[in-house]
């Protein structure tokens, strides 16, 4: 028995009546989705199949605890609210029908629940051949016949109709493992076919045939339960209580063979998605765990898809829309709960929009690509054979519109690496930057002389250092056509010209910076230095002997020159 604290409701389904009025016979099955504790007296509540035969109306009454109080909780702390129930109705000689609901408070003290009807001609409409002709399978320990439909015995096997087949797969998929309810949980999950408490689980079957689960008329979902008896985080419980569909294959990829999952898009605008939904009761975060839900919602979120899609959905006839779509990719919500493509392997021509192409295309929308890194040496790679280059390519387009600007690249034969710009209208422009992989050696300016050059600029300190690591070594050349070519030169911000200049050939000029240089020295000839103006000397005091040679100087204005011996010789007075 309940505590008495706990607010429940009653429930009523039916009555369900024939065409006569006459009352059908059957029974219902409820379970709730969530284990929980009633933190008032500590009691647990385990969801587990409760079975209820209908009456002699036709209709059954549930007395079932409301899914919104509070009261509840996790065993950890944590509040379990808004959970559900799941009705399943099986009226004698047709398919079983199940219908989930919430059960809140404030819908009053009886509350009547509508479960829709599919009759046995609907459900078994796609079966490909009659429902009698029945597939054989071995017997199951403590199978129970399914009333009202007919049974072919083959040898020491059991047979089973497709309708029979379904039910015992909804039997064996939908039933999680029972446990008595304020059980704690046990070392292991309780095998099928044993006895728990008073409990006794249905015995696994196998469906020795194609099962189909609803028809076109009346579509309908196949539910494998989990449920939290097995242990949540700090609840009770240690063994697996997670339902799962597991899928054998044995063969490799001839033709079609080894598919073990088939989603057939039966419109060119279909999405066949693997869905991820958030659906537990009580938010993670203060302020809920949605960014485009105030609080908490009151159903699952979608927050993860992985599928595949053909054309756009809003303007199938757009070629240019319909070349955005045509792929598998995976998709996650925006702020306001938007399922946004992230990332998507193209399965179209990129020209014709027609499914097949000889390179396909991997994007990111909205995403960061990252490549985490680790002491294991993790790279992102350009991989390809010496004969190709290999380009990381910066463009404004996609697809086969090639619109590139920049292009790194390893060239194809030497693997040299170059940094290539182009102009709009995929035109290469040069190749400002290149590294020589034999020698190491970096070319700026591009191999035709078309990039501007270079630019150091620097904000105090030294612009460039050029350090030779060996004796006599060398710190810049500079080559030119011819001698006129300028090897340095020097201005100041404003300048109209260059104030100086050095010539491959050693000739130095100076300026004002605001007209023609007029000031140079050069080599004149043979051991000569020559000027074409005068040669200022200032005044100093009278210089060191030299070793050999002499020393010129102007001393008091007048023009002196010293000698090895020491000897000064006034050449011109002041």
């Amino acid at each position: 028995m309940l505590p008495s604290q706990i607010r429940t409701a009653t429930v009523r389904l039916g009555p369900f009546l024939d065409d006569l009025g006459s009352p059908w016979t059957g029974r219902v099955t409820v379970r709730s989705s969530a284990a929980r504790v009633w933190d008032a007296s500590g009691a647990t509540v385990h969801p587990r199949p409760a079975v209820v035969a209908l009456d002699e109306h036709g209709g059954a009454t549930l007395r079932l605890p409301t899914t919104d109080q509070p009261g509840f909780s996790d065993g950890a702390g944590r509040p379990v609210t808004s959970w559900s129930y799941t009705v399943t109705l099986e009226l004698d000689g047709e398919p079983p029908v199940r219908h989930t609901f919430p059960l809140p408070g404030d819908e009053g003290d009886d509350v009547r629940v509508i479960i829709p009807v599919t009759t046995a001609e609907e459900a078994t409409a796609a079966a490909p051949r009659d429902e009698t002709a029945a597939a054989t399978t071995a017997a199951a320990p403590g199978a129970l016949p399914v009333p009202g439909d007919p049974v072919v015995a083959a040898g020491a096997g059991r047979g089973l109709t497709r309708r029979a087949a379904f039910r015992a797969g909804a039997m064996v998929l939908g039933t999680a493992a029972a446990v008595v309810a304020g059980q704690q949980g046990a070392a292991a999950a309780p095998a099928r076919g044993s006895r728990v408490g008073s409990v006794l689980l249905p015995a696994a079957q196998t469906i020795d045939d194609d099962l189909v689960v609803g028809s076109a008329a009346h579509p309908h979902s196949l539910f494998i339960r989990s449920s939290a008896a097995g242990g949540t985080e700090g609840g009770p419980g240690i063994f697996d209580s997670t339902g799962r569909l597991v899928l054998e294959t044995y063969q490799p990829h001839f033709q079609h063979f080894g598919e073990s999952i088939r989603v057939e898009l039966k419109d060119p605008r279909a999405k066949g998605m693997l869905t991820y939904r958030a659906a537990w009761p009580t938010p993670h975060y203060p302020d809920g765990d949605f960014t485009w839900v105030a609080g908490h919602p009151n159903g699952p979120q979608s927050v993860a898809w992985l599928g595949a899609h053909f054309l756009n959905n809003d303007d199938p006839s757009s070629l240019a829309k319909n070349l955005q779509h045509g792929h598998i990719g995976f998709e996650v919500p925006d702020s306001l709960g938007q399922l946004q493509t992230r990332l998507e392997i193209k399965f179209i021509d990129p020209v014709t929009g027609k499914i097949g192409t000889d390179k396909t295309a991997i994007r990111t929308n909205m995403a960061d690509f990252e490549v985490g890194t680790s002491q294991r040496g993790e790279q992102l790679r350009v991989v390809g054979g010496e004969e190709n280059h290999r380009d990381v390519v910066w463009a404004t387009r996609v697809g086969t519109v090639r619109e590139p600007r920049w292009v790194a690249r390893t060239v194809a034969g030497r693997s040299n690496f170059e940094l290539l710009r182009y102009q709009n209208g995929n035109v290469l422009v040069d190749t400002p930057f290149g590294v020589d992989r034999a020698t190491g050696l970096v070319t700026v300016g591009g191999q035709r002389g078309t990039s501007a050059g270079l630019r150091v600029v620097r904000n105090g300190g030294i612009a460039l250092t050029v350090t030779p690591l060996e004796a006599g070594g060398h710190g810049a050349l500079v080559t030119g056509v011819d001698a006129t070519t300028r090897a340095y030169q020097s201005d100041v911000t404003g300048d109209a010209q260059r104030r100086f200049v050095t010539l491959v050939d050693g000739t130095q000029q100076w300026g004002t910076g605001a007209a023609a240089r007029d000031t140079q020295l050069y080599r004149r000839a043979v051991n000569q230095l020559g000027t074409d103006g005068g040669l200022f000397l200032r005044s100093s005091a009278t210089p060191a002997t030299a070793s050999t040679g002499g020393v010129l100087f102007v001393a008091d204005g007048a023009l002196k020159f010293r000698g090895s011996t020491g000897t000064v010789t006034t050449l011109a007075p002041a």
